[in-house]
């Protein structure tokens, strides 16, 4: 039988080892190489690039809390606050605030609910807001305004005082026209005073009427109607007077006549005193008002009250909506890092101030 020789493992000749070792170098060589380039395509923090995305982000969280915006309380070019719908289920609004202070390497900020104020994005060079708004501008109805009763104007320094007696056919009248304001858009007369006796019986009846006048003389237009009793009159001329509901509504531009005509017939009706020597506008007819005349030197004695209405127009109002939010946001030196982008408000509130 024959004896088993024992195996022995060859050891790495010189050679082998030299080359393993020559592999091995080129292949470090290689990997060093290739974390190098790794390394190199990595972006820095000084790389436009990372500016640029810095930015585009900052630009963009803005831009969707802008979308749903409901109101504004503060817009200026590098300030925004506004509200934004109920996000935590309390029913409230929320308030959202961007601001930069406006200086180069600070950075922009935002603040959710008067809360803690967090940087968006650091080293902001340039931060700009620009808002695009439709504007309306409304003209408000003309404010009116009624006086209290006043007087309107008066006749009663007689020069010349005479009588001058009512009768079936012998009236007498008076026109007058007051000065009004310029903004006055309509007058009303509540009263009247003239002076009056009793003229003989004292079974008549005066009808104290405001009529309209046609060509400064009474129209048919009886615009109210009061009777005056004789019966009611004093010896002596005493001031007479009569309350007045519908002469209402009056063009500033419109005179009026007082005319005294005849409702129950007696000898005199009645006597009225009048200035035959000064004043203007007494009206006289002697066949029962078929005509007038029209005495420019004579006037009845009398007071004339009333109320004026004014119409003041107010100023026009600017109202403006906001319809969208201008955005312009550069981190950084480099000016190709610079974001230029715009959002549509859905909401479109109305705005004021700023």
């Amino acid at each position: 039988m024959g004896r088993t020789q024992p195996h022995h493992r060859s050891a790495f000749t010189l050679v082998e080892v030299v080359m393993s070792l020559a592999i091995m170098a080129v292949l470090m060589t290689g990997i060093a190489s290739a974390v190098l380039l790794a390394s190199q395509a990595l972006p820095q923090a000084d790389n436009p690039s990372v500016a640029l995305v810095s930015g585009a982000q900052a630009a963009d969280q803005m831009a969707g809390d802008l979308y749903c915006a409901l109101s504004f309380s503060r817009r200026t070019a590098d300030q925004l606050e506004f509200t934004v719908a109920d996000r935590s289920g309390d029913d409230a609004p929320e308030t959202i605030r961007y601001a930069w202070s406006g200086t180069p390497g600070d950075p922009l900020t935002r603040q959710y609910n008067g809360g803690t104020v967090a940087n968006l994005v650091e080293d902001v060079r340039e931060f700009e807001l620009s808002y695009g708004l439709t504007t309306v501008t409304e003209q408000p109805s003309p404010e009116t305004k009624e006086s209290a009763e006043q007087e309107l104007i008066r006749y009663d320094g007689a020069v010349h005082p005479a009588d001058y007696a009512i009768t079936d056919k012998d009236w007498i009248g008076q026109y007058f026209m007051p000065t009004f304001p310029a903004d006055a858009t309509e007058w009303s007369v509540t009263r009247v005073k003239f002076k009056a006796r009793i003229c003989g019986a004292d079974k008549g009846i005066t009808a104290v009427q405001l009529r309209l006048p046609v060509g400064g003389k009474p129209g048919p237009t009886i615009l109210d109607e009061i009777p005056m009793e004789e019966a009611g009159l004093g010896e002596d001329y005493l001031w007479q007077e009569f309350a007045f509901s519908n002469a209402t509504g009056l063009s500033p531009t419109q005179g009026l006549t007082l005319v005294l005509t005849m409702i129950k017939k007696d000898a005199d009706l009645a006597a009225i005193q009048y200035d035959a020597g000064g004043g203007a506008d007494m009206l006289t007819t002697s066949n029962a008002g078929s005509s007038w005349e029209r005495h420019g030197d004579r006037s009845m004695l009398y007071y004339v009250y009333g109320t004026v209405t004014t119409a003041t127009t107010p100023d026009p109002v600017v109202r403006e909506w906001l319809d969208a939010v201008g955005i312009t946001l550069r981190v950084g030196d480099e000016s190709s890092a610079r974001v230029d982008t715009a959002v549509q408000i859905l909401n479109q509130p109305e705005v004021t101030g700023s």
